[in-house]
């Protein structure tokens, strides 16, 4: 008989995790703190949350990848996925594409052609210009939409890879093939002098991440040993990539994606230590309860709004200037916390009210193209034992609430 995928909760607590991190990138990380001992910890810390898209990156190739391989046998495989894909994304992005297209004359933007880019989803490409090399316009940003090019342009290729793959061991293989692929081309770049924003943003030098998600969904779907295996070796791998990512980011006193050192390693080091936070989240009972927060799920479901809209209310905030208006200097410490305040508060209620007035008009029509998993798939004892604690860390579930569960392709980045 034919299951239905069901949610794993503690993956959105994830995906709030990741977008809890850009928010702090950019809502604080601009911010020009005191140059005290204080300000210098909060500005290095905050500097370094751009790591949250990289955890996005990883668990949208560790769910994308399961439930791909998952449904490898039913007859909409493509449909189902390409459709419910569409539903989720192109609503919210095209609309708020269009809508910022249509004010362009008011928003002061001169596209010089890129506009076809971001409808493409071609804009992380370097193609015509570099998204960070002159802006659109003094008014917005949109430059953290590059993410979701990355996201989509994955999206594109990767069903038809896993298709024609199909062999587990196989499409593990070519994932690891890719992971030094994407070293190897960063090496390239920085070799070539290439701007480090191009090695940021562009796909085959960023596709470790995805990749390191699909060997874990790949490898989760194998023997109940090699699970055991995996949530042991999490416990190490996690502060081992924290650690080396320390030791990177040392001479700059923070995760700097405009370094070379960074540029090259940091990306898979990133890409292991958000791997292995997912096992652990899924698999150790400790560090489950500590992220499985009501907060951090409801982050989590609202990301892709709140990671759509932040970035450009942030920046169309800084533009006015209110505080600056009327008499505080706009630069100051108190005027930029109350308006990135004030622009976070915004960005979380225009993305609860897009999700639910917008947004979820269009996902309901997914029950049309519900996932098929015509057999028993290896996957559904592995989703099983993903829901389990480890091991001395305290009761597994209750029975029956885990059993039978494929996990959810959520939304990815976000």
């Amino acid at each position: 008989m034919a299951r239905r995928e069901t949610h794993v909760p503690v993956l959105d607590a994830i995906r709030g995790l990741a977008i809890l991190l850009v928010l702090i990138n950019h809502f604080i990380g601009e911010i020009p703190f005191p140059n005290s001992f204080l300000g210098r910890i909060i500005d290095s810390l905050a500097k370094s949350t751009w790591v949250g898209v990289d955890l996005f990156f990883v668990l949208s190739g560790f769910l994308i990848t399961g439930i791909l391989y998952d449904t490898l046998g039913s007859r909409n495989y493509f449909r189902a996925f390409y459709a419910r894909r569409f539903l989720r994304i192109f609503p919210l992005y095209y609309g708020f594409l269009f809508l910022v297209i249509a004010f362009s004359r008011p928003l002061q933007i001169e596209w010089h052609g890129r506009q076809y880019l971001y409808l493409a989803y071609l804009q992380n490409t370097g193609i015509a210009r570099h998204i960070f090399s002159i802006p659109l316009s003094p008014c917005l940003s949109i430059n953290h939409l590059w993410s979701l090019a990355v996201e989509e342009q994955f999206y594109f290729v990767w069903p038809a890879v896993v298709f024609l793959c199909r062999n587990r061991l196989r499409l593990m293989g070519l994932a690891i093939a890719l992971v030094l692929g994407s070293i190897a081309v960063r090496i390239l770049m920085v070799h070539l002098h290439a701007p480090l924003g191009s090695i940021y943003t562009f796909t085959p030098a960023r596709a470790d991440s995805l990749m390191m998600g699909a060997i874990l969904a790949l490898a989760m779907r194998s023997s109940p040993q090699t699970r055991s295996s995996l949530s042991r070796a999490a416990l190490w791998v996690l502060p081992g990539s924290l650690a080396l990512l320390l030791a990177l980011a040392w001479p700059d006193r923070r995760l700097n994606w405009e370094n070379a050192r960074i540029a090259i390693f940091g990306y898979t080091l990133l890409a292991l230590a958000g791997a292995a936070l997912i096992v652990l989240s899924l698999m150790h009972r400790r560090v489950q309860a500590a992220i499985n927060q009501p907060v951090m799920r409801q982050l989590g479901k609202y990301s892709y709004g709140i990671y759509v809209l932040h970035y450009p209310i942030l920046t169309f905030l800084y533009y006015l200037d209110l505080p600056g208006r009327v008499g505080f200097e706009g630069g100051a410490l108190g005027p930029r916390l109350l308006t990135s305040a004030t622009a976070a508060t915004a960005s979380i209620l225009l993305a609860v009210l897009s999700f639910q007035f917008y947004e979820s008009r269009f996902l309901r029509l997914k029950r049309y193209f519900q996932y098929e998993f015509p057999v028993l798939p290896a996957g559904l004892e592995a989703a099983a034992a993903t829901c389990q604690p480890m091991g001395g860390q305290g009761s597994a579930p209750p029975a029956g609430e885990c059993q039978g569960r494929a996990l959810r392709p959520g939304d990815g980045m976000p």
